[in-house]
Protein backbone atom coordinates (compact mmCIF):
# COMPACT_ATOMS: atom_id res chain seq x y z
CA UNK A 1 0.00 0.00 0.00
CA UNK A 2 1.53 3.38 -1.13
CA UNK A 3 2.25 6.03 1.72
CA UNK A 4 -0.90 8.34 2.41
CA UNK A 5 -0.76 10.83 5.30
CA UNK A 6 -4.17 13.20 5.16
CA UNK A 7 -4.93 15.57 7.66
CA UNK A 8 -8.86 16.29 7.30
CA UNK A 9 -9.38 17.20 4.03
CA UNK A 10 -5.92 18.20 2.97
CA UNK A 11 -3.41 16.01 1.79
CA UNK A 12 0.40 15.65 3.40
CA UNK A 13 1.17 12.31 1.30
CA UNK A 14 -0.25 11.02 -1.73
CA UNK A 15 -1.80 12.81 -5.06
CA UNK A 16 -5.41 15.01 -4.90
CA UNK A 17 -6.76 17.27 -7.05
CA UNK A 18 -3.74 19.58 -6.42
CA UNK A 19 -0.88 16.72 -7.51
CA UNK A 20 1.52 14.77 -5.62
CA UNK A 21 2.31 15.79 -1.95
CA UNK A 22 5.62 14.56 0.12
CA UNK A 23 6.34 14.65 3.27
CA UNK A 24 10.09 14.91 3.48
CA UNK A 25 10.32 15.68 7.07
CA UNK A 26 9.12 15.73 10.85
CA UNK A 27 7.26 12.38 10.76
CA UNK A 28 9.47 10.80 14.05
CA UNK A 29 7.37 11.97 16.16
CA UNK A 30 4.57 10.38 15.31
CA UNK A 31 6.18 7.48 15.29
CA UNK A 32 8.13 7.65 18.72
CA UNK A 33 6.30 8.46 22.24
CA UNK A 34 6.14 12.20 23.02
CA UNK A 35 7.92 14.12 25.91
CA UNK A 36 6.89 13.38 29.48
CA UNK A 37 5.68 15.38 32.07
CA UNK A 38 5.44 14.89 35.83
CA UNK A 39 6.33 16.60 39.17
CA UNK A 40 9.72 16.16 40.51
CA UNK A 41 10.51 16.18 44.45
CA UNK A 42 14.07 15.51 45.69
CA UNK A 43 14.28 13.18 48.43
CA UNK A 44 14.97 14.55 51.70
CA UNK A 45 18.36 13.91 53.46
CA UNK A 46 18.99 11.36 51.06
CA UNK A 47 20.07 10.46 47.35
CA UNK A 48 17.53 10.98 44.68
CA UNK A 49 14.15 11.77 43.94
CA UNK A 50 10.52 10.13 45.19
CA UNK A 51 9.41 7.92 42.54
CA UNK A 52 6.02 10.08 41.47
CA UNK A 53 3.79 8.81 38.23
CA UNK A 54 4.68 10.61 35.27
CA UNK A 55 2.44 11.26 32.20
CA UNK A 56 2.74 11.59 28.28
CA UNK A 57 2.54 15.41 27.40
CA UNK A 58 0.75 16.42 24.23
CA UNK A 59 1.93 15.37 20.97
CA UNK A 60 3.84 17.90 18.47
CA UNK A 61 5.04 17.50 14.82
CA UNK A 62 6.64 20.12 12.81
CA UNK A 63 5.66 18.58 9.48
CA UNK A 64 7.67 19.58 6.04
CA UNK A 65 7.20 18.50 2.46
CA UNK A 66 6.49 19.72 -1.23
CA UNK A 67 3.97 20.08 -3.90
CA UNK A 68 4.08 19.10 -7.59
CA UNK A 69 1.45 20.69 -9.46
CA UNK A 70 0.49 20.20 -13.30
CA UNK A 71 -0.58 24.09 -13.54
CA UNK A 72 0.49 27.71 -12.17
CA UNK A 73 -3.14 27.72 -10.93
CA UNK A 74 -3.43 24.55 -9.42
CA UNK A 75 -0.32 25.62 -7.52
CA UNK A 76 -2.04 29.14 -6.07
CA UNK A 77 -5.15 26.94 -5.77
CA UNK A 78 -3.49 24.67 -3.73
CA UNK A 79 -1.44 27.52 -1.08
CA UNK A 80 -5.43 29.17 -0.42
CA UNK A 81 -6.42 25.50 0.72
CA UNK A 82 -3.40 24.67 2.59
CA UNK A 83 -3.43 28.01 4.92
CA UNK A 84 -6.62 27.73 5.80
CA UNK A 85 -7.61 25.06 8.24
CA UNK A 86 -7.37 25.21 11.96
CA UNK A 87 -8.41 21.14 13.12
CA UNK A 88 -8.91 17.85 11.53
CA UNK A 89 -7.79 14.29 11.89
CA UNK A 90 -4.76 13.09 10.99
CA UNK A 91 -4.24 9.50 9.31
CA UNK A 92 -1.20 7.79 8.17
CA UNK A 93 -1.65 5.05 6.02
CA UNK A 94 0.92 2.23 4.32
CA UNK A 95 3.17 1.59 7.03
CA UNK A 96 1.06 -1.18 9.32
CA UNK A 97 -1.79 -0.04 10.46
CA UNK A 98 -3.34 2.73 9.16
CA UNK A 99 -3.70 5.19 12.76
CA UNK A 100 -5.24 8.12 13.45
CA UNK A 101 -5.22 11.38 15.56
CA UNK A 102 -6.93 14.67 16.32
CA UNK A 103 -4.71 17.75 16.20
CA UNK A 104 -4.98 21.24 15.51
CA UNK A 105 -2.73 23.88 13.88
CA UNK A 106 -0.27 24.64 16.56
CA UNK A 107 1.17 28.16 14.16
CA UNK A 108 0.51 29.47 10.75
CA UNK A 109 1.28 26.93 7.83
CA UNK A 110 4.09 28.08 5.45
CA UNK A 111 3.64 27.36 1.68
CA UNK A 112 6.86 28.69 -0.41
CA UNK A 113 5.87 28.24 -4.00
CA UNK A 114 9.69 27.52 -5.51
CA UNK A 115 8.68 27.49 -9.32
CA UNK A 116 5.56 27.65 -11.09
CA UNK A 117 4.91 23.67 -10.11
CA UNK A 118 6.67 23.11 -7.38
CA UNK A 119 6.51 24.46 -3.37
CA UNK A 120 7.67 23.55 -0.21
CA UNK A 121 5.45 23.49 2.88
CA UNK A 122 5.52 23.26 6.27
CA UNK A 123 2.75 23.16 9.39
CA UNK A 124 3.01 22.72 13.03
CA UNK A 125 0.07 20.65 15.05
CA UNK A 126 -0.33 19.88 18.58
CA UNK A 127 -2.06 16.14 19.62
CA UNK A 128 -3.75 17.18 22.97
CA UNK A 129 -4.53 13.67 23.38
CA UNK A 130 -1.01 12.00 22.36
CA UNK A 131 -2.84 8.69 21.90
CA UNK A 132 -2.99 7.03 18.25
CA UNK A 133 -5.75 5.09 17.51
CA UNK A 134 -6.20 2.05 14.75
CA UNK A 135 -8.83 -0.70 13.99
CA UNK A 136 -11.60 -0.72 16.28
CA UNK A 137 -13.17 -4.15 17.53
CA UNK A 138 -16.38 -4.72 18.94
CA UNK A 139 -17.78 -7.27 21.29
CA UNK A 140 -21.13 -8.07 22.54
CA UNK A 141 -21.85 -9.41 26.31
CA UNK A 142 -25.59 -10.52 27.33
CA UNK A 143 -27.05 -11.66 30.48
CA UNK A 144 -26.32 -15.06 31.17
CA UNK A 145 -23.45 -14.79 27.78
CA UNK A 146 -20.29 -13.02 28.92
CA UNK A 147 -17.70 -11.49 25.71
CA UNK A 148 -14.71 -13.45 25.96
CA UNK A 149 -11.28 -12.75 23.82
CA UNK A 150 -11.19 -8.92 24.46
CA UNK A 151 -8.27 -7.59 23.33
CA UNK A 152 -6.67 -4.55 20.90
CA UNK A 153 -3.79 -5.15 19.19
CA UNK A 154 -2.06 -1.46 19.93
CA UNK A 155 0.75 -0.87 22.49
CA UNK A 156 -0.93 1.37 25.16
CA UNK A 157 -3.57 0.85 27.66
CA UNK A 158 -7.38 1.26 25.65
CA UNK A 159 -10.12 2.95 27.32
CA UNK A 160 -13.88 0.85 26.79
CA UNK A 161 -16.86 2.47 25.31
CA UNK A 162 -19.85 0.79 25.96
CA UNK A 163 -23.60 0.87 24.49
CA UNK A 164 -26.04 -0.38 26.71
CA UNK A 165 -29.39 -2.02 25.28
CA UNK A 166 -32.40 -3.58 27.22
CA UNK A 167 -34.71 -2.97 30.59
CA UNK A 168 -33.60 -3.35 33.80
CA UNK A 169 -35.66 -1.07 35.83
CA UNK A 170 -32.77 -0.87 38.79
CA UNK A 171 -29.69 -0.71 36.92
CA UNK A 172 -27.01 -3.26 36.30
CA UNK A 173 -23.38 -4.34 36.63
CA UNK A 174 -20.77 -4.30 34.53
CA UNK A 175 -17.77 -6.26 35.00
CA UNK A 176 -14.24 -6.29 32.61
CA UNK A 177 -10.76 -6.85 33.99
CA UNK A 178 -12.15 -8.59 36.51
CA UNK A 179 -13.83 -5.05 38.11
CA UNK A 180 -17.26 -4.16 38.42
CA UNK A 181 -18.92 -0.99 37.33
CA UNK A 182 -22.38 -0.18 38.46
CA UNK A 183 -25.24 1.62 37.10
CA UNK A 184 -28.34 2.67 39.53
CA UNK A 185 -29.55 4.92 36.45
CA UNK A 186 -33.05 2.44 34.93
CA UNK A 187 -32.37 1.10 31.84
CA UNK A 188 -35.26 1.50 29.22
CA UNK A 189 -35.31 -0.41 25.93
CA UNK A 190 -35.94 3.32 23.80
CA UNK A 191 -33.29 5.23 25.61
CA UNK A 192 -30.01 3.35 25.56
CA UNK A 193 -26.97 4.01 27.82
CA UNK A 194 -23.82 4.97 27.02
CA UNK A 195 -20.68 4.47 28.89
CA UNK A 196 -17.13 5.88 28.15
CA UNK A 197 -14.35 4.17 30.40
CA UNK A 198 -12.25 7.46 29.36
CA UNK A 199 -14.08 9.76 31.26
CA UNK A 200 -16.27 7.50 33.46
CA UNK A 201 -19.43 9.07 32.41
CA UNK A 202 -22.97 8.02 31.46
CA UNK A 203 -24.82 9.02 29.01
CA UNK A 204 -28.29 8.73 27.30
CA UNK A 205 -28.85 10.35 24.42
CA UNK A 206 -26.06 12.08 23.93
CA UNK A 207 -26.53 14.11 27.21
CA UNK A 208 -24.29 13.28 30.54
CA UNK A 209 -26.48 11.32 33.40
CA UNK A 210 -25.77 13.47 36.60
CA UNK A 211 -25.46 10.35 39.16
CA UNK A 212 -26.89 6.77 38.19
CA UNK A 213 -23.73 5.65 38.88
CA UNK A 214 -22.64 3.46 41.97
CA UNK A 215 -19.59 1.80 43.65
CA UNK A 216 -17.02 0.76 40.54
CA UNK A 217 -14.09 1.22 38.24
CA UNK A 218 -13.42 2.11 34.59
CA UNK A 219 -10.45 -0.25 34.34
CA UNK A 220 -8.63 0.09 30.84
CA UNK A 221 -7.66 -2.68 28.72
CA UNK A 222 -3.55 -3.07 28.46
CA UNK A 223 -2.16 -4.46 25.21
CA UNK A 224 -0.96 -8.12 24.81
CA UNK A 225 -4.07 -9.78 27.25
CA UNK A 226 -7.81 -10.74 26.71
CA UNK A 227 -9.93 -9.80 29.18
CA UNK A 228 -14.04 -10.92 29.66
CA UNK A 229 -17.01 -8.39 29.62
CA UNK A 230 -20.33 -9.37 31.72
CA UNK A 231 -23.61 -7.72 32.13
CA UNK A 232 -26.32 -8.60 35.11
CA UNK A 233 -28.76 -6.91 36.30
CA UNK A 234 -29.05 -5.91 40.00
CA UNK A 235 -32.30 -6.76 40.35
CA UNK A 236 -34.20 -7.79 37.26
CA UNK A 237 -34.35 -7.25 33.40
CA UNK A 238 -32.26 -8.11 30.27
CA UNK A 239 -30.13 -6.52 27.88
CA UNK A 240 -26.88 -6.48 25.82
CA UNK A 241 -23.87 -4.70 26.20
CA UNK A 242 -21.80 -3.67 22.98
CA UNK A 243 -18.30 -2.99 23.59
CA UNK A 244 -16.28 -0.69 20.82
CA UNK A 245 -12.22 -0.86 21.73
CA UNK A 246 -10.05 0.46 19.32
CA UNK A 247 -5.99 -0.32 18.95
CA UNK A 248 -4.56 2.07 20.85
CA UNK A 249 -1.00 3.30 20.69
CA UNK A 250 1.77 5.66 22.12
Amino acid sequence: MAERITWGARTFSGRDRFGEWVTTGGMEDWWGSPDTKGEVVDRPDADGELDLPTYNQARLLTLSGSLHTDSHEQMHEAQAFFASPMFGRFTVAGHGPTLWADGKRNSGAKFLPVTDKFAQWQVRLKFVDPKKYGEARSYTASVGSDAVGVHHRGNYNAAPKLTITGTMPDGYVLTIMGQVFTVTQPLWFASPHSIDYGDGRLRIGGAIVHGGLGWGFTPLVPPGITTTLSIEPITTGTATAQLALLDTYI
